[in-house]
């Protein structure tokens, strides 16, 4: 900087201040001339303001004084000129007492000070020594608010940098977080973790939970001319180190691919070490304070990730592990129920045997437990089936009025029993849907059942197929004792049943509903529920239109179906 030069030499010691004087009266540069060389100041004199201003473009000066009434090129140019190469250079203006007035516009123009002529040389001392303090004053003031400003722009630039990584930090624990998946989450954070510290490698260690041995799971930043075996090697003391503190250690490692720094942080869960985060770099790159706390701050997340992680892919095999065991149960379950089926039908065909009324009764009730057996068995079945996404389904065109009205003949003898009514509203001109007509069926049976079983004898129950928006809507609606709005969120779920006399009554697995919700939702539907205490209940699905039979002008714009089953439940 031109203050900064002017302030010290070369060498480093402090320098003379500069003075250029210009005057065209000979005796008074000589004057000046001999009173300033006794002075500390280095002294430059000029004849003429064209001289004064080829010297200003050649030489550094710290304060110029200048007479105003030069012949040729004036005092003012002069201090113009001068203010152009340096701003902060003082200029004090000489006049005689007949251009006061002149010396007062330079002043407004930008010169420190004016002297009359004929003028006293230590009073003239006094003023050059107080313009050269102010120039120093000037000087340190803008060095300070230069450095001011420099320490203003980098507090600002850490609290953004600042910003930035807790931010990132914050999407990163979102993301790794809201996967459930173990691998995908193991490798999202080592990712994370190389990313937000610039590090070259990285490695995550895990407990594993059968031997207690912590091995390296997932890898990243190595190819094939590194021995990744190597550095495992190599940071085997330091693990064990940060599994027996709970602390991070930043240690160097030395191996075949070059000397390199590690941070190795770990991986707490219920103040119990579950593994370590270990991301490695060259010593010339390191790693910072902050590389540190935003790795801990990770880790702390990750921790938690991997956890939930775990525990979900545990839930999932025990999950698998119960369907498995339920369909081969129920498989093995099918065969002797099949042989003792077909014994009872022999049994009590009196075309073979002659049987007695008592026994008549006693062969009736073995058919419907029976009978009862295989379909709680057919249901686990199915509902092992949708779970494990193997459900058969032969997907066609077909009408769903004829289906239902098929479904109600063939349950008709149900409803006889407690001399129910079944009573049909079936819209004319329904669209086709794609849909296996055996899984509706057997939807629409289910919800009739349910219907028959949970309505009073001599009461009615009203069965409505129409077109709603882009598909056709299925209602079953009774007259039973309803269902609380607090209760709706559990009918669909399984192995669910409302804790009611009714339900505790009529039996039943509590799969039904669930079975139906999956069929549904994989004919692309939706299936509800509408009811109220005391008013009965309807329970209502939702398939959609082939695009063809959609196209048509009987669209409605809004399907009723596309309510939640919360939402129905306030119709």
């Amino acid at each position: 900087m031109i203050g900064e030069e002017r302030n010290v030499q070369s060498e480093g010691t402090a320098r003379r201040p500069s003075l250029l004087v210009v005057d065209d009266e000979r005796p008074l540069l000589e004057i000046f001339q001999e009173f300033f060389e006794e002075s500390d100041y280095d002294l430059t004199i000029a004849n003429s303001g064209e001289e004064a201003i080829a010297l200003l473009g050649t030489q550094t000066f710290d304060l110029v004084v200048t007479d105003l009434n030069l012949p040729g090129v004036d005092g003012l140019t002069v201090m113009s000129h001068a203010k152009s190469v340096d701003p902060e250079l003082e200029v004090i203006v000489l006049t005689g007492n007949a251009s006061t007035l002149t010396a007062i516009d330079a002043l407004r123009q930008g010169a420190y000070d004016y002297v009359l002529k004929p003028f006293d040389l230590y009073d003239m001392e006094r003023t050059v020594q107080k313009g050269l303090e102010r120039r120093r004053l000037l000087s340190e003031n803008r060095q300070f608010v230069t450095s001011l400003q420099q320490h203003r722009d980098e507090l600002s630039r850490r609290v953004e940098e600042a910003t930035r990584r807790m931010r990132t930090l914050y999407e990163v624990g979102k993301e790794i977080t809201s996967n459930l998946n173990l691998d995908r989450t193991l490798n999202l954070i080592l990712e994370k973790s190389v990313e937000l510290t610039r590090a070259r490698r990285g490695m995550i260690f895990l407990v594993d939970e059968m031997t207690g041995i912590l091995e390296c799971d997932v890898v990243r930043g190595f190819d094939g001319t590194e021995s990744r075996d190597e550095i495992i090697a190599a940071l085997e003391p330091i693990n064990e180190k940060v599994c027996g503190g709970n602390e991070p250690v930043l240690e160097p490692i030395s191996g075949s691919a070059g000397d390199l720094v590690g941070w190795v942080v770990p991986l707490i869960q219920e103040n119990e070490v579950m593994g370590t985060i270990a991301v490695l770099s060259h010593p010339g790159s390191g790693f910072s304070a902050d590389d540190q706390n935003i790795l801990v701050n990770l880790a702390s997340q990750a921790a938690i990730a991997i956890h939930n992680a775990r525990v979900y892919g545990k839930i999932q095999a025990l999950d698998r592990m119960k369907s498995d065991f339920v369909a081969v149960v129920s498989h093995e379950v099918r065969t002797p129920l099949t042989a003792i089926k077909g014994t009872l039908e022999i049994l009590s065909d009196r075309n073979y045997f002659e049987i007695p009324e008592p026994q008549v009764e006693l062969f009736d009730i073995c058919r419907t437990n029976v009978d009862r057996l295989e379909t709680l068995i057919n249901d686990i079945l199915d509902f092992s089936k949708l779970e494990s996404s193997k459900l058969s389904t032969n997907f066609e065109l077909c009408d769903l009025g004829s289906v239902v009205e098929t479904v109600v003949v063939h349950l008709g003898n149900l409803a006889e029993k407690k001399a129910l009514r079944i009573e049909r509203d079936i819209a004319p001109d329904l669209p086709k849907v794609l849909a296996d007509d055996l899984r509706i069926s057997q939807v629409v049976g289910n919800l009739l059942s349910n219907a028959v079983k949970f309505s009073d004898p001599e009461g009615e129950i009203r069965v409505d197929v129409k077109r709603s928006g882009a598909g056709v809507e299925v209602g079953v609606r009774d007259q039973g004792m309803g269902i609380a709005p607090e209760d709706q969120a559990k009918l669909f779920a399984k192995f669910r049943q409302l804790d009611q006399s009714s339900t505790r009554k009529v039996g039943g697995t509590g799969l039904g509903l669930a079975i139906c919700k999956g069929i549904i939702e994989e004919h692309h539907g939706r299936i509800w529920v509408e009811s109220a205490p005391g008013k009965g209940s309807r329970f209502a699905f939702w398939v959609p239109c082939t695009p063809a039979e959609n196209a048509g002008p009987a669209a409605e714009e809004t399907p009723s179906a596309g309510r939640s089953p919360e939402d129905a439940s306030k119709s």
